[in-house]
C-alpha cells in the first residue's frame, strides 16, 4: 500500500472523515508526523473536555450521535447525526438566574451560523468547536429556542456574543496566609487540569468502533485529585472476544494515538468483563458484553478494520532478543550545525521504507535530562509495512550511553547518532561507539574562483575556473575545516543538494573521485530540506520522482556503510593521538 493510501486509511479510522476529505486536510499538513493534530491551547483541550463529558453517554448509529471529527491544532469540527447530541450540549451554555447565581462553563460563547454553531471558551476565544447537522436540521433554530425557554424561566443568557467578560483581578501581593491557602485550594474548573486526555480520546472517536463493528461506547468522569478520571465502556456483541490487545497497542501508539502507557497491575480479566488501566489509572477501559443480541452491523467499504494498519506495525520491544538483528550504528557529523537531524529523519524513513527497523537517537549532554532513566524510543513515523521508524533521547555525561547503544542494537537495524554540541567540544563530538562516521556538508562544488589585486589604485578582480582536484582540495578545506579527516578515519561524506538541482554532471563526477582520493568518498546526496516551508520524507507525501531518488541514494548511503558492531580500538586509538598533538 502506498504511504498516502495508508495514511489516509488510518486517520479516517479514528476520525470517520470522507476520503477526499481526509486527503484534502493531510496535503496541507507540514509532513505526516502528527496525522491527527494536538490542542494546542489549554481552552480548545479544556472545552473538547466539556464536550466529552456532556456528550459521553450519548447513543446512535456512530459512537456519541458523532457521525464525522475533523481536528485542527486550534478549532474542531464536530458532525452531528441529529440535533439530539446538541440537547445534550445546551447545559453547558452560562446563564445567570434571579438569584444572580451562575450556571454551566464561564466563559463559553454560542454563535449561530449558515453552518451551524460555534463554541468559543476563553476571553480571546482560543477554545474554538463547530458542530455541524445533518441536511434539513436547523442547530440555529434550536439554539434560538433554547434561549427563548431561559429567558421565559426570568435567566439572563450568557453565552450570547455581546455578553461582556468578567473583568480581570487587579494583581496584589498576597500575604504568607494567602499564598499557603492558595496553594491548597483546588481549581474551579477539574477540566483545566490535564485537558490533553479526554481531547485526544474526543479527536479519535471512531477508533472503538473501527476495532470492533457493532460495538458501543460511553464515556464518563469522575473526581481524581484536582482533576478528572475517566472511564470508557466498550459493549461489543455477543460473538466478540472480551480481551483485545489492540486496545493497549492502540492507545500506546504515540503517532497516530494518544500515546499512553499501559499500568503494569491494570489488566483484570474475567467472563463477564475485561477491565484496563492507562497513564497512572487516569483512564480505566471496561469491555463488557451488550445485552442486544442481534447480529453485529457489517462496516461498509469504507471502513475497513483498523487491525490492517498501524496496529500490526512492527515494534521494537517485540525483537528484544536481538536475534538475526544486526544493529549498526551510524554517526552524522554535521561541523557547522547543532546535529543534522533532517538527514537522520532522511535516511531512518527511507530505511523504514524499505522494511528495517530505524532508530533516530539524539544524544545530549543537558542536565534537564534524567540521566538515570532508561532511554525510551517513541515511534516516530508511520511506515505502512513491515519496518518501523523510531526516534529517542540519551545522554552522555549524565547517563550511560553505552548501555542505551548496547539495547538499541538489539532492536533495530539501524541506529542513526546524533550527537550535539560539536562547537563547544569538537572532540567529543566524535563518538567511538558508532560503526561508522558520515560528514554531512553542503554539496555545492565550486567551479570558479575569485582573485582581487590593487593595480596603480584600482581594484582589479579575475574569475579563475577550477579543475577537479582544484575544486576538491577548495571544498574540503573550506567545510571541513573543522574536522580533522586528516587523522581520524571518516567513512565519507553525504552531500546535500538544492530541490532545484540536476543530478550529478560530469565534473561533479570528476570532483568526487578527487575526494575519494584524499579519504573522503561521497556514499550519497540528499535534498536539502528548505528552511521555511515543508519537511517532508520518503514517508510523507513527494512527488514519485523525489522519492525514488532518495530511495535510491538511501540504498547507495547504507551499501557504502562498513559491518555492524565494528572494533572500535583503532578509532580510539587515533582520537587519542589526536589529541596528544
Amino acid at each position: 500500500m502506498l504511504i498516502e493510501q495508508y495514511i489516509v486509511d488510518v486517520r479516517r479510522q479514528l476520525t470517520g472523515e470522507s476520503l477526499t476529505a481526509t486527503r484534502r486536510r493531510l496535503g496541507e499538513l507540514r509532513d505526516w508526523s502528527e496525522p491527527l493534530p494536538v490542542a494546542k491551547a489549554g481552552d480548545q483541550a479544556r472545552l473538547e473536555s466539556h464536550l466529552l463529558q456532556a456528550l459521553g453517554e450519548g447513543q446512535g448509529r456512530h459512537p456519541l450521535g458523532i457521525s464525522e471529527v475533523v481536528p485542527y491544532a486550534g478549532h474542531l469540527v464536530l458532525r452531528l447525526e441529529s440535533a439530539q447530541p446538541l440537547a445534550s450540549l445546551l447545559p453547558l451554555l452560562p446563564y445567570r438566574d434571579r438569584r444572580r447565581s451562575r450556571h454551566g462553563v464561564l466563559d463559553l460563547r454560542a454563535l449561530a451560523g449558515s453552518r451551524g454553531i460555534e463554541l468559543l471558551l476563553g476571553r480571546t476565544g482560543a477554545g474554538r468547536v463547530t458542530l455541524l447537522g445533518p441536511q434539513g436540521c436547523d442547530f440555529a433554530a434550536v439554539l434560538k429556542a433554547h434561549r427563548e425557554a431561559v429567558e421565559g424561566r426570568q435567566h439572563v443568557p450568557l453565552w450570547t456574543k455581546d455578553t461582556p467578560h468578567d473583568p480581570t483581578s487587579r494583581p496584589r501581593r498576597p500575604s504568607r496566609t494567602a499564598q499557603t491557602r492558595s496553594k491548597a485550594a483546588k481549581p474551579v474548573d477539574p477540566h483545566a487540569v490535564c485537558p490533553g486526555l479526554a481531547s485526544a480520546l474526543l479527536r479519535r472517536l471512531h477508533l472503538w468502533e473501527s476495532m470492533a463493528a457493532g460495538s458501543k461506547v460511553t464515556f464518563t468522569s469522575e473526581s481524581h485529585g484536582s482533576g478528572l478520571r475517566w472511564t470508557v465502556q466498550r459493549r461489543l456483541t455477543q460473538d466478540a472476544r472480551l480481551h483485545d490487545d489492540n486496545v493497549a497497542t492502540a492507545l500506546a501508539e504515540s503517532v497516530a494515538g494518544p500515546g499512553l502507557t499501559a499500568d503494569i497491575d491494570g489488566h483484570l480479566c474475567s467472563q463477564r468483563q475485561c477491565v484496563q488501566t492507562f497513564d497512572s489509572m487516569r483512564l480505566t477501559v471496561e469491555t463488557v458484553y451488550s445485552e442486544d443480541t442481534r447480529p453485529a452491523r457489517r462496516p461498509g467499504r469504507a471502513r475497513s478494520h483498523v487491525l490492517a494498519t498501524f496496529l500490526t506495525e512492527r515494534s521494537p520491544s517485540a525483537d528484544a532478543g536481538g536475534e538475526g538483528r544486526a544493529g549498526h550504528v551510524l554517526q552524522l557529523i554535521d561541523p557547522w550545525g547543532d546535529g543534522p537531524l533532517d538527514t537522520a529523519e532522511q535516511l531512518a524513513a527511507a530505511w523504514a521504507h524499505q522494511g528495517l527497523n530505524t532508530l533516530v537517537l539524539r544524544v545530549d549532554s543537558s542536565r534537564s535530562q534524567d540521566g538515570s532513566a532508561t532511554a525510551a524510543w517513541q515511534r516516530a513515523r508511520l511506515t505502512g509495512g513491515a519496518g518501523a521508524m523510531f526516534k529517542g533521547e540519551a545522554n552522555y555525561v549524565h547517563g550511560d550511553l553505552e548501555a542505551d547503544i548496547t539495547r538499541a542494537r538489539a532492536a533495530f537495524d539501524h541506529i542513526i547518532l546524533v550527537k550535539r554540541h560539536w562547537v563547544d567540544l569538537p572532540l567529543q563530538a566524535f563518538s567511538p561507539l558508532a560503526d561508522d562516521h558520515l560528514i554531512v556538508a553542503d554539496g555545492h562544488l565550486p567551479r570558479t574562483t575569485k582573485i582581487t589585486r590593487m593595480d596603480a589604485g584600482e581594484l582589479q578582480r579575475r574569475t579563475i575556473a577550477l579543475t577537479p582536484a582544484e575544486s576538491a582540495v577548495a571544498w574540503l578545506h573550506h567545510r571541513l575545516a573543522r574536522i580533522p579527516f586528516a587523522d581520524i578515519p571518516m567513512t565519507g561524506l553525504l552531500l546535500w543538494y538544492a530541490h532545484d538541482q540536476h543530478d550529478p554532471d560530469s565534473f561533479d563526477t570528476t570532483v568526487d573521485m578527487e575526494l575519494a582520493r584524499h579519504g573522503m568518498p561521497v556514499l550519497g546526496r540528499l535534498p536539502q530540506p528548505p528552511r521555511r516551508g515543508l519537511h517532508r520524507t520518503v514517508l510523507d507525501h513527494l512527488p514519485d520522482k523525489q522519492r525514488a531518488f532518495v530511495i535510491q541514494q538511501s540504498a547507495r548511503i547504507r551499501k557504502g556503510l562498513g559491518p555492524a558492531r565494528a572494533d572500535t580500538t583503532v578509532f580510539l586509538a587515533a582520537l587519542r593521538e589526536y589529541a596528544e598533538l
